[in-house]
């Protein structure tokens, strides 16, 4: 079940949503940018004006549908960026007289930094409404939390094996086991 103001699937089936807090009993119509979907392993999607953001454990989806997003464009399709890929996230709250956007900052890319208008061409970029900050900000802190949970995960792995390997040095140094055997778990631990 996906919460209707947030958008974060929630599988425990209670009736308060996990991450915001609010009842998943509410009306769609409270945050119309976010659109549930039947998808098993979607998190969440956010609908924009120049395109749709699809949010999963490991990646993000850009698609690209609608008159603004082929305005501005142009038929380039969807794009998968992975969150290990992400390096930053700009967002830029709409206002009374100019449209929000999301932005996704990639190692090696040339996203545009000149505000709205440049953003309008950056194929990393979905612009939104105003009445969609709510569901932005929420897509915003979702991705980081991903990033984070994923990035220390990583660094538990690291640590781990390179427990392991001071393990397996304690017994070369022991006699336990041979060089060979030493390096051979070593090579392994570090991924060669």
């Amino acid at each position: 079940m996906f919460c209707n103001n947030c958008g974060t699937k929630n599988l425990d089936h209670k009736e308060i949503c996990w991450n915001c807090g609010k009842s998943l009993s509410q009306s769609p119509a409270a945050q119309p940018s976010v659109i549930v979907s039947n998808a098993s392993d979607m998190i969440m999607r956010f609908e924009g004006q120049t395109g749709q953001i699809e949010l999963f454990k490991d990646k993000l989806i850009i698609k690209r549908a609608g008159f603004f997003a082929v305005l501005t464009q142009g038929l380039k399709g969807e794009k998968t960026i992975y969150l290990s890929q992400i390096t930053g996230i700009q967002l830029k709250l709409g206002s009374t007289l100019l449209n929000g956007y999301i932005q996704f900052t990639l190692p090696g890319g040339i996203e545009n930094k000149g505000g709205m208008i440049a953003a309008t061409s950056d194929e990393n970029t979905v612009q939104f409404y105003k009445q969609s900050n709510d569901s932005a900000t929420n897509l915003k802190e979702k991705i980081e939390e991903l990033i984070y949970k994923s990035r220390s995960t990583s660094q538990i792995v690291q640590i781990s094996n390179a427990d392991e390997i001071k393990k397996f040095k304690q017994l070369l140094d022991d006699g336990i086991i041979t060089k060979d055997e030493f390096d051979k778990k070593k090579k392994e631990l570090l991924g060669f």
